[in-house]
C-alpha cells in the first residue's frame, strides 16, 4: 500500500470543501418511462387549429411539453393545450430562399408545431382528442425510427429520447459537456461552467455526486472523460496558463486525485478525446501545435503515466477522434487542410504501438470535416464526417457566386465502413434526415450499443426566420436528431428534446450495453414566430442535458457497396495563392528607420453568435477559414455586440482569441460590430486586450437623436480601442457626424459582401442607378470622398461582412507581429485594403529625403514626391494616382509588378492629401490610405 503524506491529505480534505460535492437526481428515469413527440400540421394546407387533450390507457401521462408554440398557444392543464398552426416567419425547406432587400416584409410560412409527450412506460396507448379530429397512438409499439402518422398524414408521431437536465447552478452557463460509460454500466459526465469572468469544470458520477474539479476559476476548454483499465475515472480538460493551452487531469479512484498536468505538445493543445478498449486500455488523441502548424498527437495511459507524446499526422489538424477495438488497435480520424481544402484521414495504431500508413479517406475537392470514428461488432471501424461544397471559404462575392462554397452554404452527412481493407458504402445517411430539413445536416457522432447496432447523433438547422438567396439567414436554431443503422439502412431520424443550441454545439454519444447515451449543451432558446430583430440575444440560457435510446430487435447486418466519390472538377482558383500569400508576409519596407512588415486580416466577419449570423457558420469556421482558407494573420469576430450584450457570447468570443493565438501563424485581436442605424452607423470595434465589455446601443442613439461619437469615443479612449465605420453609402453607414482621428482612423472603403464605397461609380460601388438590395436604402453622404472633402483623416480596409470570403483584406503595415502594435499602427492609419494578396507600399518623400508611409500627416517645404511599389497577383491594367479627390497620375502596366515615382509640381497651397488605387486585369483592386501633407 502507497504511503500518504499528511499534507497531501490536508490538501485533498482542503479541496473537497473548495470542491462541494452534491447530490443530483441519477438521469436513467427512461425504464420507467417513455417520450414521443406528436406534430400537427404537417400537411401545409393552412392554417387549422388544433386545440386538444390526450389520455392514456395502461399507464400514467408523467407531463405535457409544447414544441414550437408561438402566439396565444399554450400548454392549458395537465393534459391539454391550445394550439393553432399558422404562419410565421420560418425558411421554406425544401424550397429555395428568395432574395430580400433589408427592410423587406419577411415571408410568412406555415409553420408545423406539435406537442412533446411523456408517459409511464406501462401505458398501452394514448388517445388525443383535437379539433382537427381524434387519433389513438399505441405507445407500446412506438419504435425509433418508424414513425407513425394520423389524420391522413397531418400528424405525425415519433418516438423520442426522455431527457434529464444535469446542470443545476443558475448562476452559471454550462458547456462542452462529455460522458463516458463504464465496463459496468455506470454514466459519468463531466462539462464546464461560466461565472464571473472564468470556468470551472464539473464531473457528475454515476450516483448523482456532482464535484467542481476546479479550485479558481479560469480559461477552460472541453473536458473529456473516460475509465481505464483499473476502473480509474479521467478527466482532461484544457486551459489556459500565460499565453499558453496545455492539458490538465484530474483522476478518480475513490476520490479526486490533485491536478495534473498532462505532457502534451507545443501550445496551444486542444481537442483533445480520450478513447479506451473494452478491457479498459486508455489512449488519448488531440492537437497541438509547433511552429505556427497543427499536428496530431497521440498518448497511452502506462499504468499511471501518460506516454510521452507521439506525432502521429500533420500538419493542417482538425477536430481528431479515437476509437480502439477488441484488439487494442487504436483507430484514429481527422481532418486536414494539407491538401488545399479540407479532406478525411485515418490511420490505426496498434496495441503494440505500430502504427499504420495514414490513409486520405476522402480526396475530393470538397469541405469535408468533424469526423466521428467508433467500432461495429465485428471489430470495424464506422467512419463519419459532414461535406459541404467544392472551393470552400473561396472567392465569393455578388459579383462572383458561380466559383466557391460559402462557409455556410449547406452540410450532409456521409458515413463509410472499413471492410477487409477498403472504405465501403453504408448507404445514403440523407434517409434519416427530413426532406424539410436536410439542407443542413452536420457534425456527427457515432456509437455502438451492447447489440451491436449503430447509431448517429447529429445536428440539423431546424428554422431560421428568413434565407436569402446567397445564404444569408437569420435567426437559425439547431437541434439535435438521433438515428439509428437497422437491416442496411439509416431510419429516420428522431427529434432529441431541449437540444437547440449553437451549430456545431458540444454533444456526445456512447453506447452501453442495451441502449446509447447522449449529452448535449442547449441554449434555451424557442422558435418565437417574430423574427426580424438583428439585435435578439442568440442564447438565453446554457444547460446540460443527458438522454437515452433503447431499440428492441437485431439491428441486422450491414449492406456495404462499393464506396465511390462523385468527380468533382470545380473551377480552379488562386494556383498561385501560397506564394502570393509567402510573398506578402515576406515584405518589408523601412521608413523613419523602422522596418514594416505587412499583416492580413479581416475585421468584419460574422457567426452564429450574431442574430443575422444563420448564414455564417461556427465560431470554429470563422477560425477553419481565418488559419486555412484565407490564410489570414490576424482579425476579429465582428458579432453584432457579441450577441446582443449577453456576457456569456461576450465570453466564448473574446476565450477563442486567445485560444486560437497560435504563435508563428495567427494572431487574432480583440472586438466586435457595434451597429447603430445610419446617419451614426455601424462600426467594428477592436481592442489589443482582453476584457472589454460590449458597450450596449441605446434607442435613441440608433435612430439619430444622440451622435454616436459622445457615447463610444470616451469608452474607446478609456479601453486604448479604435472603431471603423463600414457599410458606408447604405442605411447601415453614417454621415461622418463625429470624427476622432486617434480614436476612428481608418473605415471599409469595401465589403466582400456589398460594394466599394470610395465614390459613386467607382469601380465595384453603387451609384444612384446601380444599387444592391443588401444594406438597406442607398445614402451617398457616406462615401469616402465625402469625407476627405470634409479634411476627415481617414485611411482604409477592406474587410468581408456577411457571406462574402476570400475577397477583402485588411492588409496592415506593422513593425512587429503583437498586439498592441497592430491596433498602434491602425490607429496611425498604416493600411491599405486590396480584393487580392496585393502589395501596395505608399510612400511620399519630403526635401529632405525622409519618406514617411501612407496613413501620416505631416508639413514639408517644396513639391512632394510620391512613390509605390506595386506586386500584384496579375496584370496590373491601371494605377491612379489621386490628389484631393482628383486624379493627378495615370499608368497602364500590363505587368504583374509596377513602381510609381510621381512629383508632384503642381500641388497647391495648403495642406493636401493623396492616396493610389490599383486595379488588376483580372478586376482586382487595392486602395491606399491617403497621405496628408502640408505645404510650407
Amino acid at each position: 500500500m502507497k504511503k500518504i503524506s499528511l499534507a497531501v491529505v490536508c490538501a485533498a480534505m482542503a479541496l473537497m470543501f473548495a470542491s462541494p460535492r452534491r447530490s443530483l437526481p441519477v438521469p436513467n428515469s427512461s425504464r420507467g418511462a417513455l417520450a414521443f413527440r406528436v406534430t400537427f400540421g404537417e400537411k401545409r394546407t393552412g392554417v387549422k387549429t388544433y386545440d386538444g387533450s390526450v389520455h392514456t390507457a395502461g399507464g400514467r401521462l408523467l407531463r405535457l411539453a409544447p414544441w414550437r408554440f408561438f402566439g396565444a398557444d399554450r400548454i392549458a392543464g395537465a393534459d391539454s393545450w391550445k394550439l393553432e398552426i399558422k404562419r410565421g416567419p420560418i425558411e421554406n425547406q425544401p424550397g429555395q430562399p428568395v432574395l430580400l432587400a433589408e427592410g423587406a416584409v419577411v415571408p410568412q410560412n406555415l409553420v408545423t408545431a406539435g406537442i412533446l409527450v411523456t408517459v409511464e412506460a406501462s401505458t398501452g396507448s394514448a388517445t388525443f382528442r383535437t379539433a382537427g379530429g381524434t387519433f389513438t397512438v399505441p405507445v407500446a409499439q412506438l419504435r425509433y425510427g418508424r414513425p407513425l402518422e394520423f389524420l391522413d398524414g397531418d400528424v405525425r408521431v415519433e418516438r423520442a429520447p426522455e431527457v434529464k437536465q444535469l446542470s443545476t447552478e443558475a448562476g452559471e452557463q454550462h458547456d462542452y459537456p462529455a460522458l463516458a460509460v463504464t465496463r459496468s454500466g455506470g454514466v459519468w459526465f463531466a462539462w464546464q461552467a461560466y461565472r464571473d469572468g472564468g470556468d470551472h469544470v464539473y464531473a457528475r458520477a454515476p450516483n448523482g455526486a456532482l464535484t467542481r474539479l476546479t479550485e479558481n476559476r479560469a480559461d477552460v476548454f472541453r473536458p473529456s472523460i473516460a475509465e481505464d483499465a483499473q476502473g480509474r475515472i479521467h478527466v482532461v480538460w484544457c486551459e489556459r496558463s500565460g499565453e499558453e493551452w496545455h492539458l490538465v487531469e484530474r483522476v478518480f479512484s475513490g476520490q479526486w486525485s490533485e491536478r495534473a498536468r498532462v505532457p502534451d505538445a507545443g501550445t496551444p493543445n486542444f481537442y483533445q478525446r480520450l478513447a479506451a478498449s473494452p478491457g479498459g486500455r486508455l489512449h488519448m488523441v488531440w492537437v497541438g501545435h509547433e511552429a505556427g502548424e497543427s499536428y496530431l498527437y497521440t498518448s497511452s495511459l502506462e499504468g499511471d503515466v501518460w506516454s510521452r507524446p507521439m506525432r502521429a499526422a500533420g500538419p493542417g489538424v482538425w477536430r481528431p477522434d479515437a476509437a480502439v477495438d477488441a484488439r487494442g488497435t487504436l483507430h484514429v480520424a481527422w481532418d486536414s487542410y494539407q491538401n488545399g481544402n479540407y479532406d478525411i484521414f485515418y490511420r490505426s495504431i496498434g496495441a503494440e504501438g505500430a502504427a499504420g500508413k495514414i490513409e486520405a479517406v476522402t480526396t475530393s475537392p470538397r469541405f469535408e470535416a468533424h469526423a466521428s470514428i467508433a467500432i461495429d461488432h465485428e471489430g470495424r471501424p464506422w467512419l463519419a464526417w459532414d461535406e459541404s461544397g467544392a472551393n470552400w471559404g473561396k472567392d465569393w462575392n455578388h459579383a462572383d457566386v458561380s466559383r466557391a462554397t460559402t462557409l455556410y452554404a449547406g452540410r450532409a452527412i456521409q458515413v463509410a465502413v472499413r471492410s477487409e481493407g477498403r472504405w465501403m458504402q453504408s448507404g445514403e445517411f440523407s434517409a434519416a434526415a427530413s426532406e424539410r430539413l436536410r439542407r443542413y445536416a452536420q457534425a456527427p457522432r457515432l456509437a455502438a450499443d451492447g447489440a451491436g447496432r449503430m447509431w448517429a447523433l447529429f445536428q440539423m438547422r431546424t428554422s431560421a426566420d428568413s434565407t436569402h438567396d446567397d445564404g444569408w439567414a437569420t435567426g437559425g436554431l439547431w437541434d439535435l436528431y438521433l438515428s439509428s443503422y437497422e437491416n442496411g439502412e439509416w431510419r429516420p431520424a428522431a427529434l432529441v428534446p431541449n437540444s437547440t443550441g449553437r451549430p456545431e454545439a458540444p454533444f456526445e454519444i456512447a453506447g452501453a450495453r442495451d441502449r446509447v447515451w447522449t449529452a448535449w449543451a442547449g441554449d434555451g432558446r424557442t422558435y418565437t414566430g417574430k423574427g426580424g430583430n438583428h439585435e435578439r440575444p442568440t442564447m438565453v440560457r446554457y444547460d446540460v442535458f443527458a438522454g437515452e435510446a433503447a431499440a428492441a430487435g437485431d439491428p441486422g447486418r450491414a449492406r456495404l457497396s462499393e464506396r465511390v466519390e462523385p468527380v468533382l472538377r470545380p473551377q480552379a482558383v488562386h494556383n498561385r495563392e501560397r506564394q502570393d500569400i509567402g510573398r506578402v508576409r515576406a515584405y518589408r519596407t523601412t521608413t523613419g528607420g523602422v522596418e514594416y512588415r505587412i499583416l492580413r486580416g479581416d475585421f468584419h466577419r460574422h457567426t452564429e453568435i450574431s442574430y443575422d449570423g444563420a448564414g455564417d457558420g461556427s465560431v470554429e469556421d470563422y477560425y477553419r477559414y481565418m488559419i486555412d482558407a484565407g490564410g489570414m494573420d490576424t482579425g476579429i469576430i465582428a458579432d453584432h455586440n457579441m450577441g446582443g450584450d449577453m456576457e456569456y457570447n461576450w465570453w466564448r468570443t473574446e476565450k477563442s482569441y486567445d485560444l486560437f493565438r497560435i504563435p508563428g501563424r495567427f494572431l487574432p485581436l480583440f472586438g466586435y460590430e457595434r451597429s447603430v442605424r445610419f446617419p451614426n452607423g455601424h462600426r467594428n470595434v477592436v481592442f489589443d486586450h482582453r476584457g472589454v465589455r460590449t458597450l450596449p446601443v441605446q434607442q435613441d442613439e440608433n435612430q439619430g437623436k444622440v451622435n454616436s461619437g459622445r457615447i463610444v469615443y470616451p469608452y474607446l479612449r478609456q479601453n486604448r480601442g479604435i472603431c471603423m465605420e463600414h457599410s458606408l453609402a447604405t442605411n447601415q453607414g453614417t454621415d461622418y457626424r463625429d470624427n476622432d482621428p486617434n480614436l476612428e482612423p481608418l473605415v471599409e472603403i469595401y465589403q466582400g459582401y456589398h460594394a466599394s464605397y470610395e465614390y459613386p461609380a467607382a469601380p465595384r460601388a453603387e451609384s444612384d442607378g446601380n444599387q444592391l438590395a443588401m444594406h438597406g436604402p442607398f445614402q451617398p453622404a457616406g462615401f469616402w470622398w465625402n469625407a476627405l472633402a470634409r479634411g476627415l483623416k481617414l485611411g482604409v480596409h477592406a474587410s468581408s461582412d456577411h457571406i462574402s470570403t476570400h475577397c477583402s483584406y485588411a492588409m496592415i503595415f506593422t513593425p512587429s507581429a503583437d498586439r498592441t502594435a497592430i491596433v498602434e499602427n491602425m490607429r496611425r492609419r498604416h493600411a491599405y485594403a486590396a480584393t487580392d494578396n496585393i502589395i501596395l507600399d505608399f510612400q511620399a518623400e519630403d526635401s529632405s529625403g525622409a519618406r514617411h508611409l501612407m496613413g501620416e500627416a505631416f508639413s514639408a517645404g517644396g513639391h512632394p514626391r510620391l512613390r509605390a511599389h506595386i506586386a500584384g497577383t496579375g496584370r496590373i491594367a491601371q494605377v491612379d494616382l489621386a490628389r484631393n479627390n482628383q486624379f493627378v497620375y495615370n499608368a497602364r502596366p500590363a505587368a504583374a509588378e509596377f513602381d510609381l515615382d510621381y512629383y508632384d509640381q503642381s500641388s497647391p497651397p495648403g495642406e493636401n492629401y493623396y492616396y493610389v488605387r490599383v486595379i488588376q486585369e483580372d478586376g482586382n483592386l487595392a486602395w491606399s490610405s491617403p497621405i496628408w501633407i502640408a505645404q510650407r
